[in-house]
């Protein structure tokens, strides 16, 4: 069920206006992001050297995950690796690769895609999300993240008008490249791997053009997704995982990518991702429960009521306005449960009668 969503604007003179009619309600039209309606799609590096920082997701995983189920978020909630870009016909050709997890070895849950509804959730999140260190150590999180939702078998995980959020878990950075086979660096006049000036090397862009199309986002302002990624972010982080790792390197692409989307990145070498997945959960939760407004509003007027009380006007636990996508962001504990009854009113910048 969609939130109910009121909207009344009036000026500051006898006459009055309305952007659907005093005190009228309405579920959200399908070019906006419907609210607490999220789909969920991590893509876990599976190379190795990666177990350790997997075991650090799954130890936190309740630090995502709680929010979602306490304020009865619809979400779902997959698991794809690195490496999924071997299903394509360029490389194994194998359909296998970018089905969704549900566990590896003899060791599985029968739910590639995780809703509410399924039992034990976390213990099988943290079965699907664990997928060991056997995977290839040529990593490609876009184009596997791509495959992945083009894979018919997953076909039902991403549901029209659903925010779509993405969170990458890798210790390398990501050279998606359509032209060259896997391990390349290995072959004979090969295009090697880390190769930023790689001309087949696919752009962040083209990637935001890619999850623009499937998601429908026509405005930037208001993306209908976002890709985070937990990687690392520096020199530090990179000279104290080398040995372990010979080849880590800094995920710029992952950066450049979560900063084009609005995304979140943290430190993957932190000892704890507790702080950093509540932080992604809470961007993913402000970003798909933002409500577009039908009329440029005079943002100093604004009123925002959820079940009839009133929301403050705070970054915190609020409400603030983002005059870019004209949308109403919430967030902290202000951000509403799912069914609640939301009104806003302003004073328009252009009322007509």
């Amino acid at each position: 069920m969609l939130g109910l969503f009121a909207l009344a604007a009036c000026d500051k003179t006898d006459r009055s206006y309305s952007l659907l009619g005093a005190a009228q309600t309405f579920q959200q039209n399908p070019s906006t992001v419907e609210q607490n309606k999220v789909d969920i799609l991590w893509v876990v590096d599976n190379s190795g050297s990666m177990k350790p920082f997997q075991q650090n997701l799954a130890n936190n995983f309740n630090s995502f995950i709680t929010n979602f189920v306490s304020k009865n978020f619809d979400f779902h909630l997959a698991v794809t690796t690195s490496d999924s870009y071997l299903a394509g016909a360029f490389w194994n050709n194998n359909p296998n690769y970018s089905h969704f997890r549900d566990g590896i070895g003899t060791t599985h849950t029968g739910y590639p895609i995780i809703d509410s509804a399924t039992p034990n959730l976390q213990s099988v999140f943290v079965t699907n999300a664990l997928q060991g260190d056997q995977g290839s150590g040529d990593e490609r999180a876009f184009s596997s993240f791509r495959a992945a939702l083009q894979d018919p078998s997953n076909s039902a995980f991403h549901r029209a008008g659903a925010f779509l959020a993405i969170i990458i878990l890798s210790d390398e950075d990501d050279f998606s490249d359509p032209k060259r086979p896997e391990y390349s660096w290995f072959l004979r006049n090969g295009v090697p791997d880390h190769d930023y000036a790689d001309p087949n090397l696919e752009t962040t862009d083209s990637y935001i053009q890619f999850l623009d199309q499937f998601t429908g986002t026509t405005d930037p302002a208001l993306r209908h997704y976002n890709v985070s990624a937990v990687a690392v972010l520096d020199s530090v982080c990179q000279a104290s995982h080398v040995a372990q790792s010979a080849t880590t390197i800094i995920g710029q692409r992952y950066v450049d990518l979560a900063n084009k989307t609005n995304g979140v990145t943290a430190d993957i070498c932190s000892a704890t991702y507790a702080d950093a997945l509540n932080k992604i959960q809470q961007n993913i939760i402000e970003l798909s429960t933002q409500f577009q407004l039908d009329r440029q509003p005079n943002p100093a007027s604004i009123q925002v009521m959820v079940n009839n009380v009133v929301v403050p006007n705070s970054p915190t636990n609020g409400w603030t306005y983002v005059a870019s996508a004209n949308s109403v962001l919430f967030h902290g504990t202000a951000v509403p449960s799912q069914g609640a009854s939301i009104t806003v009113t302003f004073d328009p910048l252009a009322p007509t009668n």
